[in-house]
Order: C-alpha cells, then sequence, then structure tokens
C-alpha cells in the first residue's frame, strides 16, 4: 500500500522555487534590452546599491544620462543627453544632493542657464553672457 511522503513535497517545491528564480533573473537580463537589442541600462550593484557608473540610453543606443553611485547615492557630475548625442543638461551631486554647477544647454549646445546650488539648495543664478 502507498504511504505519504512528505519528502517529495519538500523536492517539488524546491524545483519550483529554483524554477521561478531562474525565469526571474532570465526575465531581469531582458528587461535590460529595448526590443530592438539595444541596452536600456548599463551598472554594476554592491549590496543591493547601485555603484561605480552608470549609464542609461536612448532606444537609438545614444547615451541618455551617465553619472557615478556610491552606495546607491548619486556622487560626481552627471550628464543628460538628447536622442541625437547632444548634452542637455550637466550637473554636480554629493551624497545624493545637488552640490555644484547645474548648467543646462540648449539645442546649439550653448548654455542657457547656470546654477549654483549646494546641499539641493539654490544658492544663485549665473548670468548667462
Amino acid at each position: 500500500m502507498y504511504s505519504y511522503n512528505s519528502f517529495h513535497k519538500i523536492i517539488v517545491v524546491g524545483l519550483v522555487i529554483a524554477w521561478a528564480m531562474y525565469q526571474f533573473k532570465s526575465r531581469n537580463n531582458d528587461d535590460l534590452k529595448y526590443s530592438n537589442g539595444e541596452p536600456i541600462r548599463t551598472g554594476e550593484t554592491l549590496n543591493s546599491k547601485n555603484q561605480g557608473t552608470w549609464t542609461w540610453y536612448h532606444q537609438n543606443g545614444k547615451v541618455q544620462i551617465t553619472g557615478a553611485f556610491n552606495v546607491g547615492k548619486r556622487e560626481g557630475v552627471w550628464k543628460s543627453f538628447d536622442t541625437l548625442g547632444n548634452i542637455m543638461i550637466e550637473s554636480n551631486y554629493r551624497n545624493n544632493l545637488l552640490d555644484g554647477v547645474f548648467i543646462q544647454y540648449g539645442t546649439n549646445g550653448e548654455i542657457i542657464r547656470k546654477d549654483l546650488y549646494k546641499e539641493d539648495k539654490l544658492i544663485n543664478s549665473v548670468p548667462i553672457e
């Protein structure tokens, strides 16, 4: 006669969990690319926090945003670009707060706005000549 063995249930649950983890990891890697195969973003993590240089891309493959993280917080110079690769914004961060010069560029690359920030607070706007 057949006797119930809970060991089989443990094996089945383990297999289901392993399959789900594999599918999640695979799906997550697929999400890092647009449907045309271009990457959406690149970057590394350390202890589940963004670390080092990260780059996000437009669907055409051109860089959209680039900057660095230190233990999950923005640090240093960050730049944003339009779909043609022209710089739109350059900003400086310290400990995830705007800290330093913030520059906005026009379509011809000319500076149209320049502000100075300290710990995420606008200190002053620099006149554009």
